[in-house]
């Protein structure tokens, strides 16, 4: 499938249903001289004069998408398109794009620092000190020569696995394919899950990885151990961690929560951050370049990252 814009006359009428602060101000000429934008940060997915759509975490099912008759092009602006019906797309010749790649160190970075605030317990003692309540019962651990276990070695597992080399920590990873990771150990699941004194989630979101901790894998793990996701909220079963935490059969969890917070809100020795793992200045920035170029590519009849 070739996707051609000859047929317009002008530029492409594109929705972007995106805060428009998500755009460098240095990057706007640049998007401004591709397409004809249309802002609609809070807006609905509709209209019939759209050509191309810009979008993340949005309800893209086929209902939405019938809205928009007209289009031809749909960039996301994550790595994630389970919320695209691709099927639909298939079948209406529509195009779809992801931007992969985009959050350089900023993601890793994060996963280990809510990873270092749980163990730590940063967000009750910076609560005590405030309000002048006791602080001896918050025991820390040193993570120096304890053991990291990354599920999913992409590009920001593999960060993690470095970070967490730097920091002393022996590093195993699970991967659905063979990697090699300097440094560190490939292993089964179920071992890493039992070794580990912390597990961090960094895999897409599958029919499989659903749910990947659940009673049954969470009982595999220490007492002592601490559980981060930087990815889906549904690789976790929300009631199972929440037994998991105030049973004592994990120690504590880090969380960059896509949705509803609403199921940890109450959880103990959780921290938690509204998916801005991604949310440095140098992310914001390479993320809009990335699709920026994607629309740019496509316009050429080239669209980078094609997923249909």
């Amino acid at each position: 499938m070739t996707l051609d814009f000859s047929h317009l006359q002008g530029a492409p009428s594109t929705l972007l249903l995106i805060d428009p602060a998500e755009v460098p101000s240095s990057l706007r000429p640049r998007l401004d001289s591709l397409v004809r934008p249309v802002w609609r940060p809070d807006g609905d997915a509709a209209g019939d004069g759209f050509d191309i759509l810009v979008t993340a975490n949005r309800d893209l099912g086929g209902a939405t998408l019938e809205k928009l008759p007209n289009l031809r092009l749909i960039v996301t602006t994550g790595t994630a398109y389970d919320y695209v019906d691709i099927a639909y797309c298939e079948a209406n010749d529509i195009t779809v794009c992801n931007t992969p790649g985009y959050t350089g160190s900023s993601v890793a970075e994060h996963a280990v620092a809510l990873y270092l605030a749980a163990n730590r317990h940063l967000t009750a003692l910076d609560q005590a000190v405030r309000t002048g309540a006791a602080t001896s019962g918050y025991l820390s651990l040193e993570v120096e020569a304890k053991t990291a276990g990354v599920i999913g070695a992409g590009d920001i597992g593999t960060r993690i696995c470095a970070i967490a080399q730097g920091l002393g920590m022996r590093v195993q990873f699970a991967n659905r394919s063979t990697r090699t990771i300097q440094g560190a150990t490939q292993v089964g699941q179920e071992e890493l899950l039992k070794t580990a004194d912390v597990v961090f989630l960094c895999l897409p979101l599958t029919p499989e990885s659903h749910h990947l901790l659940n009673r049954r894998t969470f009982a595999l793990m220490k007492p002592t151990a601490y559980v981060v996701n930087i990815s889906s909220d549904e690789l976790i079963d929300p009631q199972a961690l929440a037994d998991a935490l105030h049973n004592g059969t994990i120690a504590g969890a880090g969380l960059d929560v896509i949705g509803s917070p609403a199921p940890y809100t109450g959880l103990p020795n959780t921290v938690l951050t509204p998916a801005h793992g991604w949310y440095t200045a140098e992310s914001v920035h390479r993320r809009a370049d990335t699709w920026i170029g994607t629309i740019e590519s496509a316009l050429a009849g080239r669209p980078a990252h094609r997923i249909v």
